[in-house]
């Protein structure tokens, strides 16, 4: 990753989006030969943090005026990260901490269960690229003020806004089914309609979008979907190839991928 940042231009992504590994002390292995990488960390997070710091701070430049920085971890280390951003970005570049709430999985007899990461939210502008209709949601059937709207105390009526409601900070989105046709094999992959919602949002059509722990891809897709130009760099070869072989099953896109001898 710090050797694919270094080469690239300045100010060029509207967006990066960023879910590196979350510091869970085991290997995360998928479904499919190949797609497994290592989350163990010697020394923990005396290790991990400034392995995660130095990408962070290499990202910053590649932002343009108004880019925005969404990066994806979970209780264990999301809270550091906050204040490493907090003095990458400054204070005032701090825009929205979200909540993806998800359920699935295991449950807990001994604690409230762990069901939601948290995608932090980073700005170089306090204005950043916001599309509020791309993620507006239909109201709930209960609103009556989704049936009538509502009249203020000052006699001004407000109306419901014909394409639904904006979503809040929280986001209740499913994880893919292990039977769905979107599941590639790979661990950790993340939902399309989750990179949807933040790639509509904080992005216009022909804005450039990247991803430098792509994974299996679905910020990629999401992005060629979307009519973003994309970038996608990982460690992984395996991944890399899951990458092409996505794009090209869900996108009909055929690309050859650069691979570099000295990733890191």
């Amino acid at each position: 990753m710090l050797h694919v940042a270094s080469l690239l231009v300045p100010g060029s992504f509207r967006l990066i989006y960023l879910d590196p590994p979350f510091l869970t002390g085991r290997e995360q292995v998928g479904t499919k030969e190949g797609l497994v990488y290592d989350d163990r960390w010697d020394d923990d997070l005396t290790s991990y943090l400034p392995w995660l710091r130095q990408r962070l701070a290499i990202i910053y430049p590649l932002l343009c005026a108004n880019g925005s920085l969404v990066l994806h971890l979970d209780w264990r280390t999301s809270h550091h990260a906050r204040v490493m951003l907090d003095d990458i970005f400054g204070r005032k570049g701090f825009i929205n901490e979200i909540i993806w709430h998800y359920t699935g999985g295991g449950r807990s007899k001994r604690r409230f269960s762990c069901k939601h990461d948290t995608l932090l939210w980073y700005s170089r502008s306090s204005e950043p690229v916001f599309n509020i209709d791309a993620i507006r949601v239909p109201y709930k059937k209960t609103s009556g003020f989704a049936k009538s709207g509502i009249v203020a105390s000052s006699g001004r009526k407000y109306l419901p806004h014909p394409q639904g409601t904006p979503v809040d900070d929280v986001w209740d989105i499913p994880i893919i089914n292990p039977l769905s046709h979107e599941r590639v094999g790979y661990p950790t992959q993340k939902p399309l309609a989750l990179l949807n919602r933040v790639i509509s949002a904080m992005s216009n059509p022909g804005d450039l979008v990247g991803d430098f722990c792509c994974g299996s891809g679905t910020t990629l897709v999401t992005a060629q979907q979307l009519g973003r130009n994309w970038l996608g760099c990982d460690l992984s070869e395996a991944a890399v190839e899951c990458c092409r072989l996505r794009l090209l099953k869900e996108c009909q896109l055929q690309i050859n991928p650069e691979f570099i001898d000295n990733p890191a």
